[in-house]
């Protein structure tokens, strides 16, 4: 593994959330019909905006996050969801169990070389007809042109940059990448967006990649 993971625990004013309230992504909303199962991994749960309102859906839903503090926030809020406190890089996914694996606005705070065991890990063990849901920053991203002009960040090849500060990384991708890290699956959704993120903190603007597949 290569860097720190993003220290959310200190995000945190007490226990209070910092995300808004729950709200199932309309892409999980359009596509569920897909799912086979009704075993769901959330990589990278956070405090449930999306595992949440699945779990109230019915769905056996088991999250994966570093953060106690927003595990904490999502077990007050929904108790049946298995979670496990643990760095998303070092965990092993039980093979042919889950019939989605999630992981939304999550990978892009990693190193590409982290982010590529994490995928191969989701491609080896979901079950056959699975779905893989990821989003991660693209290269239309406003942030990437911000980190090639701060003395804050060291620019690295393809398109990824280390915090100097607290040792993080931070990566951006092409549709082509990611159709290229997801060769042999059939491609559900791919789309490269661009909006206004109102979900937390001061609006701002993203390039978001998103990406479901089916394991074939």
């Amino acid at each position: 593994m290569i860097g720190n993971p993003v220290n959310y625990n200190k995000k945190y004013v007490g226990n209070s959330p910092l995300w808004s309230n729950s709200s199932l992504d309309n892409n999980l909303k359009r596509y569920l019909m897909l799912l086979n199962g009704k075993n769901i991994l959330d990589l990278g749960i956070g405090e449930g905006q999306n595992s949440i309102i699945l779990s109230q859906l019915g769905y056996k839903v088991t999250g994966v996050d570093y953060s106690k503090k927003a595990l904490d926030i999502c077990k007050k809020n929904c108790s049946n969801i298995e979670l496990v406190e643990k760095d998303i890089r070092d965990f092993d996914i039980p093979s042919n169990k889950y019939d989605l694996i999630m992981s939304r606005c999550v990978l892009h705070f990693l190193h590409k070389s982290d982010i590529y065991a994490i995928i191969k890990n989701i491609k080896n063990n979901i079950k056959a007809n699975g779905l893989v849901y990821i989003s991660v920053f693209s290269t239309n991203d406003p942030g990437l042109k911000f980190k090639h002009n701060s003395p804050d960040f060291d620019a690295l090849e393809n398109n990824v940059f280390h915090n100097i500060s607290d040792n993080t990384y931070s990566s951006y991708f092409s549709k082509d990448e990611i159709l290229d890290l997801f060769s042999g699956f059939n491609t559900v959704l791919i789309s490269d967006e661009y909006s206004i993120d109102l979900s937390h903190g001061t609006p701002h603007y993203h390039g978001i990649i998103k990406y479901i597949g089916e394991k074939i």
